[in-house]
């Protein structure tokens, strides 16, 4: 069976590159530094702007399935850049900001609990393999507009090491499963492990995007 014949609700084992990217700890004030990889809810935001999927109809695949792991470690880097501290276009001062450079990530896709019509695992498929079947613009980013994705594919084989974001109640990484951009009360957020692993574990590190890890 092929990626393109793989029934709807099949998982999906995807190859994310990206040049540079940052993931703001909601604790970073004027110093921004970054997670040490991406949250849930931002590769989740990821693939939703694959397939065409605005903002404001997130909610459509809500509960489908999400697990991260690194291959190797992104260098660090870090910038001195206008970073806008209001609403408004004055309201921007210069600070340092840290960077991840060569991020190269693994993310496990299951249906889980998505009640879409025709899950993101099935819609990610048709983005990947029948592309003039999506409907979408601009340029494809891993959290802020300017930190474009070089690459996405569910052709390519891990390493039998990687590094996994384990799901646990005790674990340090305080990372965001779920962001409400309009009531902050709504976000939901998740307890990680950061440790090197067997690839082949990554489906045991899946939580359910909207809720609890």
């Amino acid at each position: 069976m092929t990626d393109e014949t793989a029934p709807d609700d099949a998982p999906l084992l995807l190859r994310v590159e990206v040049p540079f990217c940052s993931f703001r700890p909601d604790a970073s004030r004027e110093y921004q530094d970054t997670h040490p990889l991406p949250p849930p809810a931002t590769v989740y935001g990821m693939l939703l702007s694959l397939v065409g999927v605005p903002r404001e109809r997130k909610e459509d695949h809500r509960g489908v399935r999400l697990a991260l792991a690194l291959e190797g470690e992104p260098e660090r880097a870090r910038v001195f850049r206008k970073l806008r501290r209001g609403k408004e276009l004055v309201d921007l001062r210069p600070d340092y900001q840290d960077l991840l450079c060569g991020l190269t990530l693994w993310a496990y896709l299951e249906t889980g609990d998505d009640a879409a019509p025709r899950p993101l695992t099935a819609r990610v498929r048709d983005a990947l393999h029948r592309p003039r079947s999506i409907r979408r613009s601009g340029g494809l980013s891993l959290g802020e507009s300017s930190f474009l994705v070089d690459s996405v594919t569910d052709r390519a084989t891990p390493p039998d090491r990687v590094t996994l974001v384990r799901p646990d109640p005790a674990g340090f990484h305080s990372l965001p499963v779920w962001v409400d951009h309009i009531d902050r009360g709504n976000t939901v957020r998740g307890r990680f492990l950061i440790e090197e692993g067997a690839a082949a574990n990554l489906p045991a590190c899946a939580v359910a995007i909207g809720g609890a890890a």
